[in-house]
């Protein structure tokens, strides 16, 4: 068993700086409704869509390129700077077109940023300190977003255009991505290195990153429209609805600051746990009629969703070469934020079939969740072997 490299405070302290400014997107989220009455007439809903896509292009990109062709450190320092310029320039000026572009490279820059925190964790560290901090990873991620809708709300209070300069958050990422530990360059398997053919990565990935997808296509609707069913049921206002949502990323928290210890006593059953946990908290939001369920359904899915994520990167670590581990993790991440973009397609083809897109789309949710947490109850990734 090879001995686990030592890494200094600091460099894990960078990786986590990078979980925390990853959310970057969301600053203007509070300014969507602004944005639109400002460029009356156009679709502002691509200031929130097209870095998404363009997340999707970094992130592949980066899996191409990390721990081969650039080192993890510069290929951070690259996505930090990108992240700041193309997320601070629309401050500057009032244009729509240019702010999309700059929309672009944010997204971009992001994308090139996703998979380094989970593949640093992964080829630094190893078992329970590995599963501790891939949790960590999911809580900073969390919280940083929390920051940033925050920090949002308040700029947008004041004028739409200070809301951009809330991405010079990511000087952190960026700053502290000096630091970052480079994971020593993985040896070849005994059979690869004996046959001199290069290792495959493994048909599971692509099953994780499909599940990464699915997850992404059925439950981003709802956290989209969550605020429309608050006020539907007359369960509560958009303010209700917001705080809601934000009691969804404190579950999300709690769960990557427990996830070491669950992932310890609980490691066959974890993945299982997270779906189970998604359904159920699926099914109120469905049936809810009043703020009280309605975010209790919120809080389920957070923890689970957050139970979820640590876990399936465990699992890649697992299941893949330590060579192809930096790829594998960026399959997954792209598929990822390609799930979020694939949703607004899912929720056009409901309303196409069911008339309506919110229901609909819940209801089906809570049966594909509790179904993959059944299959997890019978098929653990993390099964003990047999002797």
């Amino acid at each position: 068993m090879t001995e686990e490299k030592r890494i200094s405070p600091i460099g894990t302290a960078a990786i986590m700086c990078l979980f925390l400014v990853s959310m970057g997107f969301t600053v203007v989220t509070p300014a969507i409704a602004v944005l639109g009455e400002h460029f009356a007439g156009k679709n502002v809903a691509w200031v929130s869509t097209l870095p998404t896509l363009f997340t999707v292009l970094g992130t592949a990109l980066a899996g191409s390129v990390m721990g081969k062709k650039m080192k993890y450190r510069t290929l951070a320092i690259l996505s930090g700077f990108l992240y700041v310029i193309g997320g601070c320039a629309p401050a500057l000026f009032d244009n729509y077109a240019g702010m999309l572009v700059c929309r672009a490279i944010l997204g971009f820059g992001l994308g090139l940023m996703a998979p380094l925190g989970n593949a640093l964790i992964v080829g630094n560290y190893k078992g329970q300190k590995q599963a501790s901090l891939l949790g960590y990873g999911t809580l900073f991620m969390n919280g940083g977003g929390i920051i940033l809708q925050m920090l949002g709300g308040a700029l947008a209070d004041v004028n739409w255009q200070l809301v951009f300069w809330g991405h010079a958050f990511g000087l952190i990422g960026l700053f502290m991505a000096f630091f970052l530990p480079e994971p020593d360059a993985p040896a070849p398997a005994p059979e690869a290195a004996k046959s001199g053919k290069k290792e495959k990565m493994g048909k599971t990935v692509w099953v994780i990153a499909i599940l990464f997808v699915l997850f992404n296509v059925l439950n981003y609707p709802v956290i989209l429209n969550i605020s429309g069913l608050f006020v539907a049921r007359q369960a509560g206002t958009a303010a209700t609805a917001a705080t809601a949502l934000s009691m969804y990323t404190v579950a999300g928290c709690v769960a990557g600051l427990v996830f070491g210890t669950v992932f310890k006593f609980a490691k066959r059953w974890c993945v299982a746990l997270g779906y189970i946990l998604c359904g159920l908290g699926a099914l109120c939001v469905y049936v809810g009629q009043n703020a009280v369920i309605m975010t209790l359904g919120l809080i389920l899915i957070g923890f689970g969703f957050s139970t979820i994520m640590p876990a399936f990167f465990a699992w890649v670590g697992v299941v893949t070469p330590a060579s192809t581990v930096a790829g594998a993790i960026s399959i997954c991440m792209a598929f990822t934020n390609l799930g979020a973009f694939i949703s607004t397609f899912w929720l056009q083809f409901l309303d196409l079939v069911f008339g309506e897109s919110v229901l609909s789309g819940i209801m089906i949710e809570i049966v594909v969740f509790l179904i993959i947490g059944v299959i997890f109850l019978i098929y653990s990734p993390f099964r003990e072997k047999k002797a």
